[in-house]
């Protein structure tokens, strides 16, 4: 139920219409003084019910005012304080969006993905299998040092874009980094200008399989179209690792297994490479004639490396 407004009256007319009534009252009072006189005060007597319905009326009427006039300040009031607090709300929407959302790209970075993880499998224990992909953009530091952080944060942006535009209800894309220094860091620590791409899958192995299959037809549409963003063609392609997690993994747990199959896929030669972790869901899906036709199709599409599994309990 709303909160009931006081009743607003320009000043101006307020004091225009109280003017008059005042008039009216002084001159017909002045006008019928004793008819008057004799109604209110009949026989000179105060104490009678007439005269003190005026003075109550009179009274009730100054208090009302009075009180209206209180209460339409503390009104403006309120009003000013909750457009200042629906603005402050809205500035720290607009902050936090953007402390979430990757500079140059505009989907999502890697807090947005923490934040995801952890919340997500804090609350949550999904029936459906989750697969995380990890994407590397192949010799993308030649490509800064050919044409210049500019042109390649605009070649980012539309890799990004084109993605994250067909990406389905059940995947997420996020904007990810790589440090450097891999030697004394983890591989996922965030810095400006990274080629990196992380994907959170609803579904098996096969179908984190057959969304990386998508992204090389994706990957060789872009390639097409770098002339006009670079002012040349150019082939781009990635290593990737796709990891199923494990709802007990915290964050750190999900890149710890998948820079593993990250370090291996970088090992191979080929245009496109691919690792996946854990091997043995290939012979159980292969049972299945459509996910067994992901596996086939990833191994004409990738060079397919081999991760020797892990104990990571």
């Amino acid at each position: 139920m709303a909160n009931p407004k006081p009743i607003g009256i320009e000043l101006k007319f307020g004091l225009i219409i109280g003017l008059v009534i005042i008039a009216t009252a002084v001159v017909g009072t002045f006008a019928k003084w004793k008819e008057f006189y004799d109604l209110f005060v009949p026989n000179g007597t105060l104490l009678n019910w007439r005269f003190v319905f005026l003075i109550l009326s009179i009274a009730v009427l100054v208090v009302w005012f009075v009180m209206n006039y209180f209460w339409q300040q503390e009104y403006n009031r309120h009003e000013i304080t909750k457009k200042d607090r629906d603005n402050l709300n809205d500035a720290l929407k607009i902050s936090e969006n953007e402390r979430l959302t990757d500079v140059i790209t505009g989907i999502p970075n890697s807090r947005s993905l923490e934040k995801d993880i952890d919340e997500f499998f804090a609350r949550n224990r999904p029936s459906k299998k989750m697969q995380f992909i990890f994407i590397d953009l192949k010799n993308f530091r030649k490509v800064n040092s050919k044409f210049g952080f500019n042109k390649t944060n605009d070649l980012l942006r539309a890799i990004a874009q084109t993605i994250y535009k067909r990406m389905r209800r059940n995947e997420d894309m996020y904007k990810y980094s790589v440090n450097d220094n891999h030697d004394k860091e983890s591989f996922y620590r965030v810095y400006p200008g990274g080629d990196e791409f992380a994907f959170i899958i609803e579904g098996d192995q096969a179908d984190a399989i057959g969304f990386s299959n998508r992204l090389i037809g994706q990957f060789q549409e872009i390639s097409k179209k770098t002339i006009n963003i670079l002012g040349e063609n150019i082939n781009l392609s990635f290593h990737c690792a796709v990891v199923e997690i494990d709802p007990r993994d915290s964050f750190n747990d999900i890149f710890r297994k998948a820079e593993d199959c990250y370090k291996i896929s970088k090992e191979g030669k080929s245009e496109f490479t691919i690792c996946w972790h854990p091997n043995t869901q290939e012979l159980i899906l292969s049972k299945d004639p459509k996910k067994k036709a992901d596996y086939e199709r990833a191994r004409s599409l990738f060079e397919v490396m081999t991760i020797v599994d892990k104990d990571y309990e």
